[in-house]
């Protein structure tokens, strides 16, 4: 049984994170309102604090999150909290699930 606030979506959408000594790129592998899972270029420190930036495929363009919390690390593989987004990027990440 899946207890999750928002649904998650299997993905492949390239993303740029940074923050907390970190920087790198990687791949949306699933994705929700409230959070995605990356495989990024190096492993991250649970409890790191990233902005994201998602480059999302034509014609939803990129979108940015300022604030997330990687919650798990398994290798390059993370999970991560979304803490906080702009009410239109949120309405570009409904508009493109609404598209899968």
């Amino acid at each position: 049984m899946d207890f999750r606030k928002h649904p998650r979506f299997e993905v492949n959408v390239p993303v740029e994170y940074s923050g907390d000594e970190i920087a790198g790129k990687g791949a949306v592998t699933n994705l929700s309102l409230g959070g995605c899972a990356i495989f990024g270029e190096s492993a991250v420190r649970v409890g790191s604090f990233v902005e994201l930036t998602l480059r999302m495929p034509k014609p939803h363009g990129k979108v940015v999150i300022p604030l997330a919390v990687v919650r798990y690390c398994v290798g390059t593989k993370f999970g991560l909290d979304f803490l906080q987004m702009q009410p239109d990027q949120e309405t570009q990440l409904r508009k493109y699930f609404k598209s899968l």
